[in-house]
This record gives structure tokens, sequence and C-alpha cells, in this order.
């Protein structure tokens, strides 16, 4: 694929989305250190889409997803914990969950690629194993 699809899938648009919200959140003071740092990864996770044969890449994303996940489970319990009810926890726990639920997709997918990978890798050792001992045996 072209660097411009790689750059447009799916899960692509969740760590850009994801990573300005968590900037914005940062920005106006909602969020820990922890919510800049989330952003940072995830745009830096987006930029790894361009090579994704990297060994890096796959991993990065996946651990940036987990991360981004957990922060979002963290904002919403503290979205669950406040005494009264404002339009703006509304609006938070609408957010935070949507974005945990893309994000928990974009997980599972990203993982699902780095195990199909794997195994592709593994079967490409096994057929270069079985034609060495053809060579071998056929000599």
């Amino acid at each position: 694929m072209s660097a411009n699809k790689e750059l447009i899938s799916i899960p692509n648009i969740v760590f850009l989305v994801t990573g300005l919200y968590f900037v914005i959140v940062a920005a106006i003071g909602e969020g820990s250190v922890y919510t800049a740092l989330g952003g940072i990864l995830c745009f830096i996770s987006a930029g790894l889409a361009v090579e994704k044969d990297w060994f890096l890449s796959a991993p990065w994303r996946l651990a940036t997803a987990a991360f981004s996940i957990i922060i979002l489970l963290a904002q919403l319990g503290t979205d669950f914990t406040v005494s009264n009810l404002t339009a703006a926890v509304v609006v938070s726990v609408i957010i935070n969950g949507a974005l945990f639920l893309l994000l928990a997709g974009v997980f599972l997918w990203t993982a699902k690629d780095l195990t199909t990978r794997e195994e592709k890798e593994e079967e490409e050792q096994e057929e270069e194993e079985s034609k060495k001992k053809r060579l071998t045996y056929e000599i």
C-alpha cells in the first residue's frame, strides 16, 4: 500500500483524533502529564504507520493503544466520581467512552496484525528450511 493509504487508515485516524484530544485536555489543565504524554505517543504511532515493516512499529502501536485505554479509563473513573453532574461531565463521559471503544478496536486490530505478521514470518522460515533440506537431499 502506498504511504498515503497507510496514513488515512482507520487506526491512524483514531490515533490522530485521540492524540489531539489528549493534547487539548492537557493544554486546558484538565488532565495529567500522562495525558500529554499519551498525545505525543499517539502522534508517534500515527507516524509509524508509514513504515509498518519496522520491527518496533506494531508493538509501539499496540502499547500506545493500551496506554491510551488506561488513560481513558482513568478519566472515565474520575468522571463517575463527580458528585454534581454537569454538561461538561456528560460530554467528557461521551467523548472518553467513544474513544475508549475506538481504541479497544484499534488495540485488537493491531494485535491481529502483529500475530498474523509473526505467523507469516514463521511460515516463510519453515519454507526456507524445507527448501534447504530439499537441495541437500537432491545433491
